[in-house]
Order: C-alpha cells, then structure tokens, then sequence
C-alpha cells in the first residue's frame, strides 16, 4: 500500500502545479479567444467592404460590357448601312447630292418605319438594280416598305414585284403608294399573295 500512498502523493503534489498551468492556459485561450472575435468582428466589416467592392466592380464590368456591345452594335450597324450605300451609289450611278438625299431617305424612313435605315439602304439596292434612278428610289420606297410589312414578305421580294408592276404598266415612281395600296388590298382579300 505503500506504493499506492506514493502515487497518490505524487498525484496529488502534481495536481497542483498542473491546475496551475491549465489556469494559465485557459486565461490564454480566453485572450486568444477575445482577439479572434474582434479580429472576426473586424474581418466581417472588411469582408462586407470586400463584397461591396467586388459587387460594385461586377456591376462595373457588366456596365462595361453592355456598353461595349452596344456600342459594337452600332459600329457594326453603320458599316452596314454604309456599305449599302456604297452599293446603292455604285449601282445606280447617283451623284453626291443624289446620294446625300438617299442617305436622308433612308435615315428617316429607318427611323419612322418598322424597317431600319440599313434595310431601307438594302431596298434602295434593289431597286438600283431594278434600274431605277435616284429620285425614282425616293419616291418607291415608302410604298414598298408598307407592301413588305403588309405582306410579310423580305424588302427585295417587294421591290421586285412593286417595280415590275410599275414598269409593266408604265406607271411613274410617284404612283407606287397608290400601287401597293391595290396590291395590299388585294393580298389581305383574297387568297393571293405575293
């Protein structure tokens, strides 16, 4: 039993300066403790301010990107529409002051119709090829856009039926409003179609 009292001693002496340290420790782990709440405390402020940030920069970069397409849009849209003029211009030999007031015509009909000023540069094109002059372009457009919107059919199918009908009567550029109205007319009444 001796041995036992020895040990037990020895466990109880030793109890002490253990019960020491793990004071010790535990003040420390409550210190450690402490500190890591507020760091946390703090690191939820900057995570926030992090967040904000990136948010902000996503924004940011969707902006940019939105922006940049469309501005692309647009290049890409007046290149068009400037090469159809280019065609227009090589194809029905316009002069300058011709092609100036193609270029309004387009603009505005592209502007006041469901068609855009490149289709109406594209319509211009055909009618060029129909052999139509400059003016007779002006004066056919406006009537072969409502013929192409009544009739749903593509701006090259239109101006190659409202010019044919012209020319095969012998009908003047000025009469084609008059012209696609009849066909319009005759289209939505019956069973004819383009």
């Amino acid at each position: 039993m001796a041995v036992n009292k020895e040990i037990i001693q020895f466990t109880a002496k030793g109890l002490k300066p253990v019960k020491r340290d793990i004071k010790k420790l535990e003040k420390q782990i409550r210190k450690l403790d402490a500190a890591y709440k507020k760091s946390t405390q703090g690191g939820k402020g900057v995570t926030k301010g992090m967040g904000a940030m990136v948010a902000k920069l996503g924004l940011g970069y969707l902006a940019f990107r939105t922006l940049s397409s469309a501005i692309g849009g647009t290049i890409r849209v007046g290149k068009q529409f400037e090469k159809e003029m280019s065609n227009v211009a090589a194809i029905s030999g316009a002069t300058a002051i011709q092609m100036q007031a193609l270029e309004k015509n387009a603009k505005e009909l592209g502007r006041t119709t469901v068609f855009t000023a490149s289709n109406v540069a594209e319509l211009s094109t055909s009618f060029a090829k129909l052999g139509f002059s400059a003016d007779e372009i002006i004066k056919v457009t406006k009537g072969t856009l409502d013929l192409a919107a009544v009739t749903r059919v593509d701006l090259a199918e239109a101006a190659a039926v409202a010019g044919t009908t012209l020319r095969a009567f012998g009908l003047s550029a000025g009469e084609t409003g008059r012209v696609t109205d009849v066909m319009a007319l005759s289209f939505s009444r019956s069973a004819l179609d383009m």
